[in-house]
């Protein structure tokens, strides 16, 4: 599942990769893929499954990298697939979500609503309800009506759409994919003019309170980042960035401000814009704005405890072991050639591990045991598995990206 589960903290409890571990990662197995790889790997029932902006969807055996089956020209995917119930969900920029089955037979095609409808986030299957948010094609043009839809799982029939605007009107695109709690409570990002994270009920899709970071100012600074869903004194919370570079706490009932930190300095393309991960003690926020790096940050107040600059900006969704915080480099707009693999101590941020792929990496890696997936945006395309004392790496592109990726699975 994206970020693990729906806390979407990174920090799955399946992720047994630990410092000593990370210290030793290296290639295993690599498969190549056709286009830019956005989403992270899902990985269940010893498959992995990755999607690419060339219409692809592929599984492979998780132990070995060989392919189980393809199916193509789907239509670009930026977001992750999903697997539950033996479907594969996935989105795709042309405003489609599909359900594929575990042997790779397409289950059912739905169009989303709109005019030129498109799907970043990543499909989440919540009971029988398959939930996908709705944005606006990149640049905004059109600008759309940002929703949030629920299909049958078994179908894909719509059961509701709810519009983050009064009136459905046009803007408030949605590219973040929802946390949701044990009160069946979602929490998304939504996008200008609001900037802001919405609460909606997911039985029915209606708005509970919507809070807005920022004024917008024309500034295109969306709530993109996954919420994190977690407890502070007691009470629930909900913790995330914006691309304008300020990181929130809310509470998670009103959606009143418990704390906020005006952490880097953002833009459009720049900023918070990958989810943060939580492991109980710090939020681990990746910047691709200025600084750039990855930000340990206490819990109640927001305070800095270790920064690691990395030395490109971080796109990468951070994911979290066993005192280990593993990620991608690379600018979105710099050098598509320079960028990798780096695991830091979730205690201090001291780097653990770095591996040059000699490309940018936007997606967030998946950690599966000692394992760890995540994609690049090198040419051609590729899975590669690492085993310990061997790395694996499962490469991945981002939003703005259109070179293809590499896929990796690293042990450690």
């Amino acid at each position: 599942m994206y970020r693990g589960d729906l806390t979407r903290d990174g920090h799955p409890a399946e992720a047994t990769l630990n410092a000593g571990g990370a210290k030793h990662l290296k290639t295993a197995w690599q498969v190549e893929m056709s286009g830019a790889i956005n989403g992270t790997p899902a990985v269940a029932s010893g498959i992995v499954v990755a999607a690419s902006a060339g219409g692809v969807v592929a599984a492979y055996r998780f132990d070995t990298g060989a392919t189980l089956w393809q199916l193509s020209r789907l239509g670009a995917i930026s977001g992750s697939p999903t697997i539950a119930d033996g479907h594969v969900i996935i989105g795709t920029l042309s405003g489609h979500v599909i359900a594929i089955g575990m042997d790779g037979a397409l289950l059912w095609d739905s169009v989303a609503p709109g005019v030129k409808p498109a799907i970043w986030s990543s499909p989440t299957v919540y009971g029988q309800l398959v939930l996908a948010g709705v944005g606006s094609q990149y640049g905004d043009n059109p600008l759309e009506t940002g929703r949030i839809i629920a299909l049958d799982l078994a179908t894909g029939h719509e059961v509701w759409s709810v519009c983050a605007l009064d009136g459905c009107a046009a803007g408030d695109g949605i590219w973040s994919t929802p946390a949701i709690d044990a009160n069946s409570r979602g929490f998304i990002g939504v996008g200008n003019p609001d900037d802001a994270v919405l609460a909606f009920d997911v039985a029915t899709g209606r708005r509970l309170w919507i809070t807005s970071f920022h004024p917008d100012a024309g500034r295109d600074v969306d709530v993109g980042a996954t919420p994190i869903l977690f407890q502070l004194g007691g009470r629930e919370r909900i913790a995330v960035g914006s691309n304008a570079g300020v990181f929130k706490v809310l509470d998670a009932d009103s959606g009143a401000v418990v704390w906020s930190r005006d952490l880097v300095n953002g833009s459009a393309v720049h900023g918070l814009l990958a989810s943060p991960g939580y492991d109980g003690t710090y939020f681990y926020v990746p910047s691709a704005g200025t600084p750039s790096g990855v930000y340990a940050l206490s819990v109640t107040d927001g305070k800095t405890a270790w920064t690691n600059h990395a030395g490109l900006p971080v796109y990468s969704a951070p994911a979290i072991g066993n005192g280990v915080v593993v990620f991608g480099t690379g600018d979105v707009f710099g050098d598509p050639n320079q960028g990798g693999m780096m695991a830091l101590s979730s205690m201090d941020g001291t780097v653990l591990w770095t591996h040059d792929l000699h490309s940018a990496v936007f997606s967030g890696p998946s950690i599966s045991g000692n394992t760890v997936l995540v994609g690049d945006s090198r040419v051609p395309a590729g899975l590669n598995s690492y085993w310990r004392n061997a790395q694996i790496v499962l490469t991945l592109g981002a939003r703005c990206a259109a070179a293809q990726r590499n896929v990796r699975r690293c042990l450690g």
